[in-house]
């Protein structure tokens, strides 16, 4: 008989890298032979309400500022329940608190917390919601994390004491940074660092699943630009390669980063980001699903340093032998663009550490 496994993750986030990874979660652990589903629970933090109006301040003033940024995120709210809807398997019933998770336990056989910032104490859910990403309600059940992120390098005292309570109780750890890692053992905790689930697909699997949707690819000669922090260094990085190369630039301008004479984009999605950053000359990116796309479709690329939170990027660089391709100015962005990458040595590193990964999977399973 097949088991079930129910998965809690971080799926109704208006970030493509939130939504790639949900599918790939949920598409392995299908190729893995599981009947998989993801628990559709959407706490205040994550409403439609949160996500498309900002909070605070007078409304009509709100209204008159940012009704484009509004309309933006209404549609990226709405495109999102679209992707989920037409490409993962959700729960029927849809939950709100934790409190509904508990009264409420999904059946199942086994229980995963997926990836992307999921153990992220600082989320903006309410605080009694919190323990339902770390699988508190399940008692019972098997628990098993895959990828989770702290989405920091650091937990308070007071974090820890409770964190640790909740991840005790799982049969396996495994997670999506090796500053997560230092974090579980500061608990005496045991964990693996595995890659973020979109890389459990190979670059075939990602373009099989686009040409599934879409006719073509675009068309080549261009410099991908997603730049999801308003950071200028991207635009200055992407017009010097660009005139340098005779590239023109495709620039995600949902964060309304406007890059003058780009093909400026708004309204995209998962589909629009798999395929333009698939065919791309050059990615330039500060994005964590940015750089690990770009990496596993083997494309050059730079990440430019954010303002912060740069350890999610770092690690994973580390983790690909691609350290150098973190540039903190437009001088070391060029540099980095006359060294080509040795994608010959670099996939090899994925395809390793793809298997490892799926190994922690298949014998963490196995054992429950």
């Amino acid at each position: 008989m097949t088991q079930k496994i129910k998965i809690i993750t971080l799926h109704r986030v208006t970030n493509f890298g939130s939504l790639l990874q949900t599918y790939a979660t949920e598409a392995t652990l299908k190729k893995l032979g599981y009947d998989v589903e993801i628990l559709d629970f959407v706490p205040e933090g994550l409403s439609f309400r949160r996500a498309v109006w900002p909070r605070g301040g007078n409304a009509v003033k709100k209204l008159l500022k940012l009704a484009p940024l509004t309309a933006c995120n209404a549609f990226q709210y709405a495109m999102s329940d679209r992707f989920l809807r037409e490409n993962v398997t959700l729960s029927k019933v849809q939950y709100h608190s934790y409190q509904e998770l508990s009264a409420q336990q999904p059946d199942t056989d086994i229980y995963l917390s997926g990836s992307d910032q999921v153990w992220n104490t600082q989320n903006n859910n309410p605080e009694a919601d919190l323990g339902a990403y770390y699988l508190a309600f399940a008692e019972g059940k098997p628990r098993i994390a895959y990828a989770g992120s702290f989405g920091r390098t650091s937990l308070s005292e007071a974090e820890q004491t409770q964190v640790k309570v909740w991840l005790a109780r799982y049969r396996a750890l495994s997670v999506r940074e090796d500053t997560a890692l230092s974090i579980l053992h500061e608990m005496g905790l045991d964990g693996v660092h595995v890659v973020d689930p979109t890389f459990l697909l190979t670059r075939e699997d990602w373009l099989s699943f686009y040409l599934t949707k879409r006719a073509a690819l675009p068309q080549k000669g261009y410099v991908f630009v997603y730049n999801l922090n308003r950071n200028k260094l991207i635009e200055q990085t992407a017009k010097r390669i660009a005139q340098k190369y005779g590239l023109r630039i495709v620039n995600f301008a949902d964060t309304f980063e406007f890059i003058a004479g780009a093909q400026n984009k708004l309204f995209n999605t998962p589909l629009d980001f798999l395929g333009y950053l698939a065919n791309a000359d050059y990615v330039v990116t500060d994005s964590f699903h940015g750089t690990s796309f770009s990496i596993n479709m083997g494309k050059q690329f730079v990440t430019v340093a954010a303002p912060k939170y740069n350890s999610r990027i770092e690690s994973v660089l580390r983790m690909m032998h691609c350290e150098d391709r973190l540039a903190s100015t437009v001088e070391d962005a060029l540099r980095l663009c006359e060294r080509k990458i040795d994608y010959a040595a670099v996939l090899q590193t994925v395809e390793m550490q793809r298997k490892r990964s799926i190994d922690f999977l298949e014998n963490a399973l196995h054992e429950c």
